[in-house]
């Protein structure tokens, strides 16, 4: 692997957020509630949503980075909304190890919703620790370091239009050498 491999095209991106929100629209003909999991949930939220066919809201949460040898979140900005008797999709950019999905599950299941779904836009199955039911799945990503459409490197590259694998050690060395590859 070179320092930066795409990984998928903008045009792809878009093609596969059209049939995630046609399977979405197909599952919730009443309409639905999108939450967006913050920050890496943005662009595909956005591009999804618009792919819908039926009624849609939209609302977030965010929560904290893992705390450091515990595995364990909390939520920073909770729902605006009550999703009690609602159908909620939870999208996401990326699942890896499910834990986070497991808990935000976990969290937005107590409060009744109608129905439950999960979305994500890129799943790293290899690096699942905790088996969680996604029921949308964008693309199966490699396990490595990924960035772009909402993946980020210490903030940064969440706005490029195209997916790619990266060396960590190139971007901790450099943090703009992707520039060229994702921004062109």
């Amino acid at each position: 692997m070179s320092d930066v491999d795409v990984l998928l095209e903008a045009s792809e991106l878009d093609s596969i957020a059209a049939r995630l929100g046609a399977e979405i629209s197909a599952d919730h003909p009443d309409g639905v509630l999108l939450v967006g999991v913050l920050k890496s949930a943005l662009p595909a939220l956005a591009d999804i949503a618009r792919a819908l066919t039926v009624p849609a809201q939209v609302d977030f949460l965010a929560l904290s980075p893992f705390a450091p040898d515990s595995g364990r979140v909390r939520l920073l900005k909770d729902l605006d909304r009550d999703v009690a008797g609602q159908a909620v999709v939870l999208v996401t950019g990326l699942v890896d190890t499910g834990l986070k999905i497991g808990f935000l599950r976990g969290e937005v299941g107590r409060r009744n919703p109608a129905s439950l779904r999960v979305c994500t836009m890129f799943d790293k199955r290899e690096r699942r620790i905790l088996p969680v039911e996604l029921d949308y799945v964008g693309a199966t990503v490699p396990n490595g370091f990924v960035i772009g459409y909402g993946l980020d490197y210490d903030g940064r590259y969440r706005n490029a239009s195209r997916l790619a694998l990266v060396e960590r050690d190139a971007l901790a060395s450099d943090p703009d050498c992707c520039v060229p590859t994702l921004y062109r």
